[in-house]
C-alpha cells in the first residue's frame, strides 16, 4: 500500500483506498521530518536450549555456599564483576568495565552504566557492599567467607566506584572476582532472614538470566532477561534456557541422543562413540581445571592420623592404572593440586607417591595399625565420570593392606553432608575421602585453604604447621617468591602423605550439531554464548 501510495499519487480504484493511503503518507511524512527510522530489534532472543546436569544446585542463593554447579547455575542469572580468560590469564570487563589498582593491597572499581538488576533498579556500589556484607552475616552462616580470607572492606566512593581494601596482596583475586563474587539486589534484604529463603528459590540478580520455574529434583527453567547489560553482545543468546537434573549418565546419553537434550557434560568413556556416530550429535574434549585426589580424614585422630598408614595408602593407591582402565585416558596424570592455570605454585616437574605394592606394607608394618583397621570409602555416585567405579577399585586396593573396607559411594547432597561431618570432628570411622577441586577461581590461595586446612569448608583434615605456610604463601606480594613459597607447600603435603594426587579431568562434552556453543573446562557452561543454528 505504501508502494502504492507514493507511485500513484491520485489514482485509487475506491475511497476507502484513499483514506488509508492519505493516513500511511501522513504517517511516513512524520517519520522522515522526525528522523526516525526503523531499526531490527536486537534483542531478538531465539528459541531454547536444553542442558543436563547429574545434580542441580543446593540453592540459587549465589551468596550462601560453595557448589560447582552452584557456582555454574548462579552465573545464569547474577553477574561477577570479571571474567577470566584461564589460557591466557588475562582479566576482562563484565559488571564492572574499568579497573585501577592503587597499590598492593587496594583496587577501585567503576561499575558500568548500563547496568541494572532484572527489575529494573541500578546496579551500585551499594548493592556489591550488600552482597559483601551477605556473606559475612553471622546468621546466613556463608560457606563461602574463607574466599575472602585476604580481603579487608569494601569503601564505596559514589554510586557506581567502590574501593576493595585488602589485608595482604592477593596476587590472585582477579581470578577470584571472575567465579566467586556475585553481586545480589539489596531489596533482597526486605525478605525474611536477609532474603535467604527466598533466594534460595528465586533470582535477584543483573545477568542474563531470571529463573522463573523450578521442579525439584527434574527441572529448572529460566528466561532471558530483557534489562541484561548483554544484550547486544549477544543478541542472538536463546530466549530460554532449561536445566534438566539427570543423575544416570547412561540416560543423559539417550536423551541427547533422542534430540531432547542440547548439552550434556561429564560423558564416560564407553559412551562416546555412540555420540560421535550419530549424525545429529558431536563431542567435543576440552581440557580441565578439576583436580582428583584423596584425602585422609585425620581430624580425630585414629589410624588417619598416624603418617605411616597415610604413606602406605599412598604407595598401595594405583592411579595411572586407574586412569588407563577406568577412565581410559580421558584424564591426564598429575602429581600436584595447584594448576597450570592458577597464577602461581604450578611445577610441571614434581612427582607425588607412586604405585609400590611393597612399600605400603612396610609401611603399614611400621604403623600403630599393622593388622589393619576398619574404614569407609566416601564419594559421589553420578556426579562424575566413573566416580562408583573408582570408589571400588580403590577400595579392592588398599583392601590388601588388611583393611577392613566400606565402600560408601552416594548421592552428592549425601556425599557433602558426610565431608562436614568429617570437617567438623563428627564422624568418627576412618575415612578415605575422595576428593576433587575444580581450580575455577585460579587463585592459589584458595586451593589448600578451601581443600586442606584445618578449618577449610571442603577439608577433612588439619596441619597447623601447612596452614601457616600456606598462608605466609598466600600473603607474598612478588610473584616470583610467592611461587616459590607455594612450591614449598606442596613439598611439605607430600612429605605429611594427606593426599594422594590421583589425575586431572579431561572435560568430554555431548553437543547437537544444531547449536553452536564453545565448550569451557573452567567449571562454567556459558549458555548466553549458545546459538540455535
Amino acid at each position: 500500500m505504501a508502494g502504492k501510495c507514493l507511485a500513484n499519487w491520485a489514482v485509487f480504484s475506491k475511497e476507502e483506498e484513499w483514506v488509508m493511503c492519505k493516513k500511511m503518507c501522513f504517517f511516513l511524512l512524520v517519520v522522515l521530518f522526525l528522523g526516525v527510522s526503523f531499526v531490527p530489534v536486537t534483542n531478538a532472543f531465539k528459541g531454547s536450549i536444553t542442558v543436563a546436569l547429574p545434580q542441580e544446585p543446593p540453592t540459587m542463593d549465589p551468596n550462601i555456599t560453595t557448589n560447582a554447579i552452584g557456582f555454574m547455575l548462579w552465573s545464569w542469572s547474577y553477574d561477577t564483576l570479571l571474567k577470566y580468560d584461564m589460557l591466557t590469564k588475562t582479566v576482562k570487563p563484565w559488571l564492572v568495565d574499568k579497573w585501577e589498582k592503587v597499590n598492593p593491597t587496594k583496587v577501585k572499581f567503576h561499575i558500568r552504566e548500563d547496568a541494572v538488576f532484572a527489575d529494573g533498579s541500578p546496579v551500585t556500589s551499594e548493592a556489591v557492599l550488600y552482597s559483601y556484607n551477605r556473606v559475612h552475616n553471622p546468621k546466613l552462616k556463608s560457606r563461602q567467607r574463607k574466599y575472602y580470607k585476604s580481603w579487608k572492606k569494601i569503601e564505596i566512593v559514589d554510586s557506581k566506584n567502590f574501593i576493595l581494601h585488602l589485608k595482604y596482596p592477593n596476587n590472585g583475586m582477579f581470578g577470584m572476582l571472575s567465579r566467586v563474587f556475585s553481586v545480589t539486589n539489596p531489596k533482597a534484604a526486605t525478605k525474611k532472614g536477609d532474603g535467604k529463603r527466598y533466594l534460595a528459590r528465586n533470582t535477584m540478580g543483573s545477568g542474563p538470566y531470571i529463573l522463573k520455574s523450578w521442579n525439584k529434583g527434574t527441572k529448572m527453567v529460566f528466561e532471558a532477561n530483557p534489562k541484561w547489560w548483554g544484550n547486544k553482545r549477544y543478541p542472538n543468546r536463546p530466549k530460554t534456557v532449561v536445566m534438566r537434573r539427570i543423575i544416570e549418565q547412561t540416560t543423559r546419553v539417550k536423551s541427547l541422543l533422542k534430540g531432547e537434550v542440547d548439552i550434556i557434560s561429564g560423558v564416560e568413556a564407553h559412551l562416546i562413540p555412540q555420540i560421535k556416530s550419530h549424525p545429529k550429535t558431536k563431542v567435543e574434549v576440552v581440557p580441565a581445571t578439576r583436580i582428583f585426589f584423596v584425602s585422609f580424614a585425620n581430624e580425630f585422630g585414629g589410624p588417619m592420623d598416624d603418617i605411616n598408614v597415610r604413606k602406605a595408602l599412598n604407595y598401595a593407591i594405583d592411579a595411572d592404572k586407574i586412569r588407563t582402565t577406568i577412565m581410559k585416558g580421558n584424564v591426564d596424570p598429575y602429581h600436584t593440586i595447584y594448576h597450570p592455570w592458577t597464577h602461581s605454585g604450578y611445577d610441571p616437574n614434581f612427582r607425588w607417591y607412586g604405585y609400590d605394592l611393597a612399600k605400603a606394607k612396610e609401611y603399614m608394618k611400621k604403623s600403630a595399625y599393622p593388622n589393619g583397621f576398619k574404614a569407609e570409602i566416601v564419594n559421589t555416585r553420578g556426579r562424575f565420570a566413573y566416580d562408583a567405579k573408582v570408589t571400588e577399585a580403590i577400595g579392592a586396593m588398599v583392601s590388601k593392606l588388611g583393611i577392613e573396607v566400606k565402600i560408601k559411594a552416594v548421592p552428592f547432597p549425601i556425599y557433602k553432608k558426610t565431608v562436614v561431618k568429617y570437617g567438623k570432628k563428627k564422624q568418627k570411622l576412618a575415612g578415605i575421602v575422595m576428593r576433587s577441586w575444580g581450580n575455577t577461581f585460579f587463585d592459589s590461595s584458595s586451593v589448600l585453604s578451601v581443600t586442606g586446612s584445618c578449618d577449610g569448608p571442603w577439608s577433612v583434615v588439619c596441619n597447623k604447621e601447612l596452614d601457616k605456610m600456606d598462608n605466609h604463601a598466600s600473603s607474598l606480594a612478588d610473584p616470583k617468591e610467592q611461587d616459590k613459597a607455594f612450591k614449598a607447600v606442596t613439598a611439605k603435603m607430600k612429605e605429611l602423605a594427606l593426599h594422594k594426587v590421583l589425575y586431572k579431568l579431561k572435560q568430554v562434552f555431548g553437543i547437537q550439531k544444531s547449536v553452536k556453543f564453545n565448550p569451557q573446562g573452567n567449571g562454567s557452561m556459558n549458555v548466553w554464548e549458545a546459538v540455535r543454528q
